[in-house]
């Protein structure tokens, strides 16, 4: 039933064909690496998933840009997803795709504390990156929009929290209340507790006003995902933060990153967007 919360939370069950996805993005992530000069498997902290690939843009200090993969903290790989260097570096920017370490491994919280310190390392090694820290952006996709959000201090936080880490973002199909997370399937490789939820679901905690956010969700999502980022976006608009909620129609939870495949793409131009901000921190 299309209302019961596996289905609204599960894509697997809400979408159809969708290995047909992964292996599209497999592909074209392949034929980048052979075509696009880069540097693969650049460790930035213990363990064999503390790594990322980085493919710059030419230019003096171009805009440096960070992307998480989804697969619900527990799957996929930075390698899936080579190809938004190829929307991005046209457009000037460096890009980094980062792993991070996967459930069940390792718990959400050990996974947030991760990103955090992955995205402060990326920022505090910018110029042997090839990217600029002055204009430092990131993205994510589904579970990597998640650890964005929550990766980011909170509303209220002092300044110092902010050293470091993106100063915008652009965030696409998250999961934002984890609630319902410890209602499916998949939950028996996350092992979500009921403790954790609350800390680790940004609606509850909105990201500081000083990052602002754009929060992107695909019209042909199920009620749940989209009603997710609609309300994220509003529990950030009511701390003050500066955000905009972009409804992409047509799109369903996977194939929305097929707009970050090229320069022209809707989300790449979203990314480029705020990509030329330069704050310094």
């Amino acid at each position: 039933m299309k209302d019961d919360i596996e289905y609204q939370y599960n894509p697997r069950k809400a979408v159809a064909n969708v290995e047909a996805f992964a292996q599209r993005a497999a592909a074209l992530s392949a034929a980048t690496r052979q075509r696009r000069a880069g540097r693969l498997d650049v460790s930035y902290g213990s363990g064999a998933l503390a790594t990322l690939d980085v493919f710059p843009a030419s230019g003096v200090r171009p805009p440096l840009h960070v992307f998480l993969h989804g697969g619900y903290w527990r799957g996929r790989d930075k390698s899936d997803y080579s190809y938004v260097a190829d929307a991005l570096v046209p457009l000037g920017i460096t890009t980094v795709v980062m792993n991070y370490k996967l459930c069940p491994g390792a718990e959400l919280p050990e996974i947030v504390e991760q990103v955090r310190e992955g995205l402060r390392w990326v920022h505090g090694h910018a110029a042997e990156l090839g990217g600029d820290p002055d204009s430092y952006t990131a993205s994510g996709h589904s579970a990597g929009a998640h650890l964005i959000a929550a990766a980011l201090p909170p509303a209220g936080a002092k300044a110092a929290a902010l050293a470091g880490l993106p100063q915008a973002a652009v965030l696409v199909s998250g999961v934002y209340e984890l609630e319902p997370v410890l209602s499916i399937s998949v939950n028996s490789e996350i092992r979500l507790r009921p403790e954790q939820v609350d800390p680790m679901s940004p609606t509850r905690h909105p990201p500081s006003a000083a990052v602002p956010l754009t929060v992107v969700v695909g019209g042909g999502e199920t009620a749940g995902f989209v009603g997710q980022s609609r309300d994220f976006a509003n529990a950030c608009a009511a701390v003050g933060t500066s955000v905009a909620y972009v409804e992409l129609p047509g799109h369903d939870h996977y194939s929305i990153m097929s707009l970050l495949e090229n320069p022209g793409a809707p989300i790449a131009r979203l990314v480029d967007g705020i990509a030329r901000r330069r704050v310094p921190r």
